[in-house]
């Protein structure tokens, strides 16, 4: 087995070349077969960090920030600091304040009362490794602290935090705050998740490689906080399930998980532009007495209200902003069709003007909205499936994004028939795709174990341990 330094300078410059090798097929090949390279290059490491996993620890590197100009840590204790080759910096013997700042391709770093540190300037990768000389002792950013290592690398002119931390323990980060703390009564719901989360995160192994890391600490992933927060009943969850995964065909699932469905999960094919999954299909979220499982959620039901002088604003940046979404993947272009049709000629879809209208053209299996059409002076825009929530961004500001994609909308309109106002009566909270969060509470409250919870949501999926392939 390769030592951890090894294996840390590896991905490192893996990351590097991903990002050397996209930029070159970029100018000489079609989206697609630059696509197909990641794919691959993605696959083989994937598979090679599960072969190391197999006889060794389960480290996982997580990505705690990125795009930073400049980022400060604090060292509860003594530090011993590496570069990308693993070659020794020195150490930091008291507690305090590092920190690190990139600049012309360089990364600066310092502590209160000794001089500025550089190190780059020359190519290849550029990274400030820190390692702990008590692993009791934890390292601090942004007021979350994280067990293990951590590393700071340079990318560009910008910094990226990533925590390297074994996968048990980083699931004692995720899991109270995707689901919550309910105690011991939600004891089978958490363990229900702890094996999502698990899955979902083997699943993704090296999926965010040429950002340095598996996995990011926040929604683009799953929501991560380091120690802070722990709950000694996610942790028996985490330990009663340890190693277990669900798998179709052999593979990990892909083992999406939401708030509240509203009473009917959704088709992942329906959603994003993905394959259908059988472990990922439309069913009723109901229990014996026919009562929905999330029906005792706050989110369960909502509505939201634009005035029309708001959602033009909302939709001035929103609407560019689906339209860069779609723009930067082939596979989104395709599965979102035409996306914008001109009022007249030479309209330009970036420039939205008043808006007219705002209907439902179309449904997914589950009832939520599978094409939302906005008609503006500028012409009528077509939205797609989940990112409807991100183009009706509410004007509250209590969420940024629409709590569900299922919905009704109800214009407002003057004695003249102009649009006034926009209401949007709602269900659900989250994507409705694979687990509901709140249904398995439920489910676990109804005496319910994690293996029927898991057998109601994902499907014709089989739980095994991971790590006897």
């Amino acid at each position: 087995m390769r030592s951890t330094r090894t294996w840390i300078l590896t991905w490192i410059v893996g990351g590097l070349l991903l990002l050397e090798l996209a930029a070159l097929l970029s100018g000489c090949a079609p989206h697609r077969r630059r696509v197909a390279v990641h794919s691959d290059m993605r696959d083989r490491a994937r598979l090679e960090r599960l072969g190391e996993w197999a006889s060794g620890p389960k480290l996982l590197r997580v990505g705690l920030c990125d795009g930073q100009a400049a980022v400060q840590l604090e060292l509860s204790g003594p530090v011993r600091l590496l570069d990308a080759s693993g070659a020794s910096l020195g150490t930091v013997s008291v507690p305090g304040t590092l920190t690190c700042a990139a600049s012309a391709g360089e990364l600066h770093w310092s502590v209160p009362g000794g001089a500025a540190t550089t190190i780059g300037g020359e190519s290849g990768a550029v990274a400030l490794h820190l390692v702990p000389l008590d692993p009791r002792h934890v390292l601090s950013y942004a007021g979350n602290s994280y067990e293990g290592e951590v590393l700071v690398l340079l990318r560009g002119d910008s910094l990226t935090l990533v925590n390297v931390i074994d996968l048990e323990t980083y699931l004692r980060g995720v899991v109270p705050w995707e689901i919550g703390r309910p105690g011991e009564s939600g004891l089978a719901a958490l363990e229900a998740q702890a094996v999502a989360a698990r899955t979902y995160t083997v699943a993704h192994l090296a999926e965010r490689q040429e950002h340095g890391c598996d996995v990011w600490a926040d929604t683009r992933d799953q929501v991560y906080k380091g120690r802070d927060g722990g709950d000694p009943w996610c942790d028996q969850a985490i330990a009663n399930t340890k190693g277990l995964v669900l798998r179709y065909g052999g593979a990990e699932i892909e083992a999406y998980y939401s708030s509240t469905c509203g009473g009917v999960t959704s088709n992942v094919h329906e959603v994003w532009q993905r394959a259908a999954r059988p472990y990922l299909r439309s069913h009723d979220d109901r229990g014996r007495d026919g009562r929905v499982h999330c029906a005792g959620s706050s989110q369960f039901s909502w509505q939201e209200h634009w005035a029309r002088a708001e959602l033009e604003t909302v939709l001035q940046k929103s609407l560019p902003a689906y339209l860069d979404w779609v723009a930067a993947s082939p596979s989104r272009q395709k599965w979102a069709g035409r996306v914008f049709e001109p009022a007249i000629r030479g309209a330009d879809p970036r420039t939205p003007g008043a808006l007219r209208d705002v209907r439902v053209k179309r449904r997914t299996t589950s009832g939520r909205v599978d094409v939302l059409e906005l008609v503006t002076t500028a012409g009528m825009y077509r939205i797609r499936g989940d990112r409807t929530r991100w183009v009706l961004a509410p004007a509250s500001g209590r969420f940024s994004i629409l709590r569900s994609a299922w919905f009704d909308v109800a214009s407002e309109r003057d004695r003249q028939g102009g649009l006034v106002g926009l209401r949007v009566d709602g269900r659900g909270f989250g994507h409705g795709v694979g687990l509901c969060q709140v249904g398995a509470l439920r489910m676990a409250e109804l005496g319910y174990g994690y293996r029927a919870i898991l057998e109601h949501y994902y499907p014709d999926a089989r739980l095994e341990t991971a790590w006897l392939r």
